[in-house]
């Protein structure tokens, strides 16, 4: 077969209207595919119309049946009448089980015809001597990643179908775990890091958000799992020092600013040798550029995917530190709810897309300051409205030993009943029940662990 024979027809007019004819002679096929497909996927510009035609049907209360379908179609058909055009769709059509491949070849065929677009708009602009190259290149990115969005809708399916799938799943218990979150109580309550799920985690400064991604994020992936951690805010070297501190295991370890300072004892240069050596051994990607939008992060997800699959690693979490950091893209220009909103539905249509858990940590307001109880409420979310909408599981850290630690005047017993000691609360959990969590922790070493 030639290389020109072997080439895909980006515009198939045949599969158009076998869709049209099955969508008209199957009573239950407008409600099953419809809401997934559309307008635009169709390049024929008549099968487009009329597929909009039916949609006004449609919403109009009325069923899809010969009257009101050639009602719909123009009296000009190039010579064809219009019962003739309806039978010859009809006779193409389907039955409803074969309509599936036909709906994944209409969006397939737009993908390909919408890239080569792309591929001519960027070629056009990076020619044109007033093109900022890197401006064209972010443009191509934001076309990409609108693209990718669309490939993570499905056409649907019935209960028996979603019933089915839930039942062969629960006879592999271990298939409905989440990645470990290295803490058992954390795994019994929220089921691990699930895939294609948003976990938020926030917190006030001092609360210990970046101790409990470096501790936790640590253990996923020495259990196998792969993680990438976007760190807008800290440096590979700072995680580096705060993952080696906490991989020593003992309260007598040497501190992360320690190491970051290069003051070390000698007694401890095995032991910290050794806890480097576990980490770099296991499949984690630490990416800290200082300034990166949402289309990078997911860009460079997407290819961390890509790699980790051929090395037969399965991406488990994508960490972003913090949300508040993410570059904001043009679209909302300033308006800080929508760039936040924008923010945590991107990083969940991400965790979708990737078939892993998105894990973004949030600055909580300074309105926690102002109570007496510095307990964390969902309120407390900077431009919570959307992130509340978007996230899968929202938990707050909370640390009483800082505030107590802020007193001019402290009560030395409760400082020494609050050392050691984190609560994860547990706002929102859409697949389980919400709690208040027990850990212990030490700062100084960014280790978490289970309540002793």
């Amino acid at each position: 077969m030639s290389a020109a024979a072997s080439k895909i027809v980006l515009s198939e007019t045949d599969v158009e209207l076998t869709l049209l004819g099955s969508l008209f002679i199957n009573d239950a096929a407008f409600d099953q595919y419809a809401p997934v497909i559309k307008p635009e996927w169709f390049g024929d510009e008549f099968a487009r119309y009329m597929f909009e035609a039916c949609q006004r049907i449609h919403e109009a209360g009325h069923k899809l049946t010969p009257p009101t379908i050639m009602a719909a179609l123009p009296l000009d058909l190039g010579g064809t009448s219009r019962g003739e055009f309806y039978a010859r769709a009809c006779s193409a059509g389907l039955p409803l089980n074969m309509m599936g491949g036909l709906v994944a070849t209409l969006k397939d065929r737009w993908a390909r015809r919408s890239i080569v677009d792309m591929a001519a708009r960027a070629t056009e602009a990076a020619q044109a001597f007033e093109a900022d190259p890197y401006e064209v290149a972010g443009g191509c990115l934001l076309d990409l990643d609108a693209l990718m969005e669309v490939r993570q809708e499905k056409a649907g399916g019935s209960l028996r179908q979603a019933t089915r799938a839930l039942f062969e799943a629960m006879s592999s218990p271990e298939a409905m775990h989440g990645a470990p979150t290295g803490l058992r109580i954390l795994d019994n309550k929220l089921n691990g890091y699930r895939r294609g799920q948003l976990y938020v985690i926030a917190g006030r400064p001092g609360m210990g958000k970046s101790a409990f991604m470096c501790s936790s994020l640590r253990r996923t992936a020495e259990s196998g799992v792969g993680v990438a951690i976007f760190s807008l805010e800290m440096t590979r070297e700072e995680i580096a020092a705060r993952m080696i501190s906490d991989a020593m295991d003992s309260v007598h370890a040497p501190h992360f600013g320690t190491l970051l300072k290069g003051e070390m004892q000698e007694k401890h240069h095995q032991s910290a040798w050794d806890a480097s050596e576990a980490i770099s051994a296991s499949p984690m990607h630490i990416d800290d550029s200082a300034r990166l939008t949402f289309t990078e992060i997911a860009a460079k997800a997407r290819r961390l995917k890509a790699e980790m699959d051929a090395a037969g690693v399965t991406l488990g979490v994508v960490c972003i530190d913090h949300m508040g950091l993410v570059t904001p893209s043009d679209r909302y220009a300033g308006n800080k709810v929508a760039e936040a909103g924008e923010v945590s539905g991107r990083a969940r249509a991400l965790a979708k897309e990737l078939d892993c858990c998105v894990i973004l940590l949030c600055q909580l307001s300074r309105d926690v300051e102002k109570r007496e109880d510095k307990r964390p409420v969902m309120s407390d979310l900077r431009w919570s409205g959307e992130i509340e909408q978007d996230a899968h599981v929202i938990g707050f850290l909370y640390r009483e030993e800082y505030y107590l630690n802020q007193e001019v005047d402290p009560d030395i017993e409760k400082q020494r009943d609050a050392r050691w000691k984190m609560e994860f609360l547990i706002r929102k959990n859409r697949n389980g029940a919400t709690d208040d969590v027990r850990l212990w922790c030490s700062i100084a070493h960014s280790s978490i662990r289970d309540n002793l």
